[in-house]
């Protein structure tokens, strides 16, 4: 049976003496994790981890009442795959991960191949995602915060959400500010002039734009709810969830 090694010939073969065809087959696959980069901290089968930045399961507790078994799972900028691996493990029925980074999709597929789970990992951005069909549940962990279109990706992530979704971007947070603008001062009727700011900050690829609460909350309407669940591990984590279901999802 070809191995983790067989597929990598960079990673050199473990001594086999006095090791079982279980923990050769482990080690070969240890020796693989260990020779690449990660983001995510990733929990396998069998005690294996590979070693990231960020640990997936500190996310896990956002999921509370959010139910996958037999569900339809889009993980939007999956990375290696952790929150993927986990929901297919929860009992989902179909998962999707997205990612514009063909490096990590290789080791999600990787990594689904060794936990021999059956997911789709698909080498896109979200302005592609534009036709798909709802899935029940969203997954979109900052990805937000790197896009040059904010609201052009809320509405294609809107019009995927079939029942849930976590999303963590940045918030702003405005304590004070004031416009002479005569569109700031009497533009709105949903939302109050105090919440109608958006902040621009810095990022790793330029800027990145963080809206108010009220804002998404008056984007997003009233077919849903947009919920604050906390400081998450980078920025702040929403619990949305659509209250009125009208297509099926995929």
């Amino acid at each position: 049976m070809e191995t983790i090694v067989d597929r990598h010939p960079e990673v050199k073969s473990v001594n086999t003496m006095n090791h079982q065809p279980d923990q050769i087959e482990a080690d070969d696959i240890q020796a693989w994790i260990d020779s690449v980069k990660w983001y995510q901290t990733i929990e396998l089968s069998n005690g294996l981890k590979t070693k990231g930045i960020v640990n997936v399961s500190n996310r896990f507790k956002y999921f509370k009442g959010i139910h996958l078994r037999g569900a339809t799972v889009l993980d939007i900028g999956c990375n290696s795959g952790g929150y993927c691996l986990w929901a297919k493990k929860q009992g989902a029925r179909r998962v999707v991960g997205i990612d514009i980074d063909p490096i990590r999709l290789d080791q999600a597929r990787r990594l689904a191949e060794i936990e021999q789970l059956d997911i789709e990992f698909l080498n896109m951005g979200i302005a592609e995602l534009a036709d798909f069909d709802r899935f029940d549940v969203v997954i979109c962990i900052a990805v937000l915060t790197e896009v040059t279109d904010l609201f052009g990706s809320l509405a294609i992530i809107k019009n995927l959400i079939g029942r849930h979704c976590l999303l963590e971007l940045c918030l702003a947070r405005p304590a004070l500010y004031l416009s002479l603008s005569r569109n700031w001062l009497f533009g709105f009727k949903k939302i109050s002039r105090r919440a109608a700011v958006m902040e621009l900050l810095e990022s790793k690829r330029g800027f990145m734009i963080a809206p108010t609460l009220p804002i998404l909350r008056a984007f997003f309407g009233e077919e849903f709810s947009v919920e604050y669940a906390g400081k998450g591990e980078r920025y702040d984590m929403l619990r949305i969830q659509r209250l009125c279901r009208g297509t099926e999802t995929s």
